[in-house]
């Protein structure tokens, strides 16, 4: 799928700063924003390879403080017009729930070879549930409600259906053999106990060390910021599901004991709970607090 190919989206504002030589020179956030809106560079939804949405160059459109030339040119404020009325109506559209649900179901009808559905309230496709934010213009794919792989999805069908095979890729790629990962798990509790208070280690702490934890060899055979890679949030829940999927399986002896959090350390402001799945869909969670590890 291209959306390279394309008419121009803005053609008068396309003539209007190659007229004025206003992209060779913008500086600050006009640099920044200005190849955005004019299709180059990459879409917010970090993980997914593809230009910047139509909603998203509105968007910018209309947050970008043009010099005071613009506000004379006709064509210019015609399409700025024109892009505040595209994303007002998509603003109210996806407003409603219904047109949510609806959004949500049509991307889930693009996927092919996948379970797919709607459960506990929530889109599921395989492993990874949809999940949009408040008023449905940014979207993404979690493993659960809690832990986006890839998130800041634009509201475009086309986009979140190419998103999800992104993501089934990133969980792959994170996803480590059992043996690897209790390995890596030991690493990040050890750090987390270091650096924490008393022996009640937080999940949400480990989950935390992990990110350094999860580093290749490369990292550890020389550790900088360039051999850092970022490691998404949810890399640490999806490995923790196949562990105590494959522990299940296999009857092996936990080497760690995960400790529910009560009902007043799972809610409130100031929650440290770690939400983990208790269905296969991952669209039920129950909220743990302290992980243990447990004396061979």
């Amino acid at each position: 799928m291209s959306h390279t190919q394309s008419p121009p989206l803005f053609p008068q504002l396309e003539r209007f700063v190659e007229r004025t030589g206003l992209l060779a020179n913008a500086k600050g956030i006009l640099s920044a924003r200005l190849p955005r809106i004019l299709g180059q560079g990459q879409t917010r939804a970090e993980g997914l390879d593809m230009p910047p949405a139509t909603i998203e160059r509105q968007q910018e459109l209309l947050a970008l403080s043009l010099p005071d030339e613009a506000s004379r040119d006709p064509g210019v404020q015609s399409e700025i017009a024109d892009a505040r009325r595209a994303v007002d109506a998509h603003t109210d559209h996806m407003r409603h729930p219904e047109n949510r649900r609806r959004f949500a179901m049509q991307v889930l009808h693009r996927l092919e070879g996948v379970s797919t559905g709607s459960k506990d309230n929530h889109f599921f496709a395989g492993r990874l549930v949809l999940v949009p934010d408040k008023g449905g213009q940014n979207w993404a794919w979690s493993m659960t409600p809690h832990y986006p792989v890839i998130a800041k999805i634009p509201a475009d069908i086309d986009y979140v259906v190419s998103a999800y095979a992104a993501s089934e890729r990133i969980v792959e790629k994170w996803t480590m053999p059992v043996d690897r990962f209790l390995g890596r798990l030991s690493l990040a509790w050890t750090m987390a106990h270091h650096f924490g208070e008393g022996d009640n280690v937080f999940i949400a702490d480990v989950a935390r060390f992990f990110k350094v934890a999860a580093q290749d060899e490369r990292f550890w055979g020389s550790p900088s910021r360039r051999n850092f890679e970022d490691v998404p949030e949810a890399v640490f829940i999806a490995n923790l599901i196949n562990w105590r999927r494959h522990r299940d399986a296999s009857g092996q002896r936990e080497s760690f004991e995960l400790v529910p959090a009560t009902l007043n350390q799972a809610h409130g402001p100031k929650s440290r709970a770690f939400f983990v799945p208790s269905n296969p869909e991952g669209t039920v969670v129950r909220p743990m607090i302290y992980i243990r590890k447990q004396s061979s």
